[in-house]
This record gives C-alpha cells, sequence and structure tokens, in this order.
C-alpha cells in the first residue's frame, strides 16, 4: 500500500471537499464513467462487479486488522485498569480493617480504665445516686438537650463520610468530564468542548453562537444540543468553532478572568470537583485506549494553538502534501496556494 499513499494529498482533498463516502464513491463512479472504458469496454457486467468486489475485500481485509489491533489495545488498557482498581478497593478494605481494629483497641483500653474496686456499700450507694440522676433526666428541657446533642454527632458523621468520599474520587481528566452531550478539558485560561453529531455533516449546516455567558450548539432544523447559561464568563471575540472530520465540534472558548477553573461547561449540567485538578498532569491511564488517544490529541492541539503552531490535522495535512510534490517533481508548485482548514469542510489547493 506504500505506493498508493503518494496519492492521499489529492484524496484527501477530495474527500474533505466532497463531505461523506457515499458521496465520494458516487464521484469516483462516475469519473470511471465519464473518463474511462469501465463499463463500455466489457459487454459482462460481471467481470466489473468482480473486479470492484476484488479490491474492496483486499482492503476490508486490512480494515480488519486494525479493528482487531485496536479492540486488543482497547482490551488490555481496559484490563489494566480494572486491576488497578481492584488494587485500590483491596488497599482501601485493608486500611478501613486496620481502622476498626485500631478503634475497638483503644476502646477497649478505656473500658479498662474505667473498671474500679468498691465495697457493697459503695456500690449501693453508687447505684441509689444513678437512679436519682435517672428521673430527674426525665424533664422535657433534658430530653430536648439529648436531640440537638444526637443531630450535632448525625451530622458530623456525616460530614466526615462525605469528606472521606472526596478524598476517594480521582481528579477530572485534563481538568474537564464528561457528560450524555459533551466532553471538555480545561486549562486555567481556555476551555476546549468536543460535541459529537452526526456523520457526514458539512460546517454550514452546524448552528453555533458564543456570547458573554452563553451558549448555543447544534444542527439547523434540530433542537439545540447546547442551550443556556455557561458555567463562566468568556471573550467571544476570542472564541472560535470548527467541524471535525464532518462528525465533532469543536468549540474553543477563551475565559474572561485568566487563572480559575471551571466545575462545568453548561449551568445544570454535573460539575466537577475543582480542588482535584491537577494541572497539566492528568491522569490519562484511567482512561480507556479510545478515550485517552482522544484526550492526548485535544490537550496536543490546544497547546499548538495557543503557540500559534498548527494543530495534528494541520500538521498532517502538510506531511501528506510534501510527500506529493516529492512524487511528482513534473508539477510546479511555485503558485500554489494552500489554506489549511485543520480538519475542516472548506480546506483548498489552489494550482493558480
Amino acid at each position: 500500500m506504500g505506493d498508493q499513499e503518494r496519492f492521499d494529498g489529492i484524496l484527501l482533498n477530495m474527500a474533505q471537499q466532497l463531505g461523506s463516502v457515499d458521496e465520494i464513491m458516487d464521484t469516483f463512479f462516475g469519473f470511471l464513467n465519464r473518463k474511462t472504458d469501465f463499463y463500455t469496454g466489457s459487454t459482462d457486467e460481471k467481470v466489473a462487479q468482480d473486479m470492484v468486489l476484488k479490491y474492496f475485500k483486499k482492503h476490508w481485509k486490512f480494515g480488519q486488522k486494525k479493528r482487531d489491533e485496536i479492540a486488543e489495545k482497547n482490551r488490555l488498557a481496559d484490563e489494566e485498569r480494572k486491576r488497578k482498581a481492584e488494587e485500590r478497593k483491596k488497599k482501601d478494605e485493608e486500611e478501613y480493617r486496620k481502622r476498626q481494629e485500631e478503634l475497638a483497641s483503644k476502646k477497649g483500653e478505656q473500658q479498662g480504665m474505667q473498671i474500679e474496686e468498691v465495697t457493697e456499700e459503695e456500690a449501693e450507694k453508687i447505684k441509689a445516686e444513678k437512679q436519682a440522676k435517672k428521673d430527674e433526666s426525665t424533664s422535657s428541657a433534658s430530653s430536648s438537650a439529648k436531640k440537638s446533642e444526637e443531630k450535632k454527632e448525625k451530622d458530623k458523621k456525616e460530614k466526615a463520610d462525605d469528606e472521606e468520599e472526596d478524598d476517594k474520587e480521582p481528579p477530572p481528566a485534563g481538568g474537564g468530564g464528561v457528560t450524555d452531550k459533551y466532553t471538555w478539558t480545561q486549562t486555567l485560561t481556555s476551555l476546549e468542548v468536543y460535541v459529537p453529531v452526526r456523520p457526514g455533516l458539512k460546517a454550514k449546516q452546524i448552528v453555533c453562537d458564543i456570547g458573554n455567558d452563553t451558549l448555543k450548539c447544534g444542527v439547523k432544523g434540530e433542537p439545540l444540543i447546547l442551550n443556556g447559561k455557561m458555567g463562566g464568563k468568556v471573550r467571544p471575540d476570542d472564541c472560535m468553532w470548527t467541524l471535525i472530520d464532518n462528525k465533532m465540534i469543536q468549540i474553543s472558548l477563551e475565559k474572561f478572568q485568566d487563572e480559575n477553573w471551571w466545575s462545568c461547561v453548561m449551568k445544570g449540567d454535573p460539575e466537577i470537583n475543582c480542588k482535584k485538578i491537577v494541572p497539566d498532569s492528568s491522569k490519562l491511564s484511567d482512561l480507556d485506549g479510545e478515550s485517552r488517544m482522544m484526550v492526548e490529541k485535544m490537550m496536543y492541539d490546544q497547546r499548538q494553538k495557543h503557540l500559534g503552531k498548527p494543530t495534528s490535522e494541520q500538521e498532517k495535512q502538510h506531511a501528506l502534501l510534501e510527500k506529493f510534490k516529492a512524487a511528482h517533481p513534473e508539477m510546479d508548485f511555485s503558485k500554489t496556494k494552500i489554506n489549511y482548514g485543520g480538519g475542516a469542510p472548506g480546506s483548498s489547493m489552489s494550482l493558480g
């Protein structure tokens, strides 16, 4: 397949402009009909069908092999994550058991210290005093005070349980989180929001309106996916969005106030614990293989944009174009105008 890669630049540009596999197939077979004898050179329809199936099956096998490799990689990553979770669970159980044993030991020591030898006469006297105190404690004032003390103890225990649960919560991956509608990451100065849409859409079909503290995003003619107040304010003039691979809306937001963390992108959505955020050192090892690669790509592209450098998608397109130039030295690229669109529709190459 190495020789075929020299055409990737042209084919990639064609695919980006057409926008879907259906359009690509229609255009390709239309070309064979108009410019070759593929349909007219043989009277046997089966010969042409067999030729198409031959190369379809050839490349299907390559695709199947790649899918199997990705599935195996994800399986190993899932097993490793489960193993670590089991180890953490065992460690927590062992620590809990030790704490219980220590508490039981201390309680036994305290009870032992309270044991004193008394005479029968003193024992009777103590018993009478306890009975008198018990009778006095039946008043409503004493009962109310007792209930108040019990409530305080209960509140204290619940607070301790909540704090213990917070301590076990892992840091948010990428400083953000995942909802049923989108995935997001953040730095102290910006956010990246990734909203999946159905494959094959074009940029002109997308609605994305970014206000000071509001966000509307979705597909034209359909209910909005995101619509409402954001978790903080942004600088609309410095924000942007793009459509990745015709199936993912990437929204880049610049925070109005630098050096702060957002607990959520849209108010009302699940919030993260900002105290758990560890800048630039997210626990990517806790994610499965596919999610980890996506978050790493997000973070890399974000850093590149802040530095004014090309994203990973633009670098890939540039590399393909350079390979195409090397394979066609007879072509003059001196007047070529190139617009890298980062994978968005509308990317073009003009040989002027």
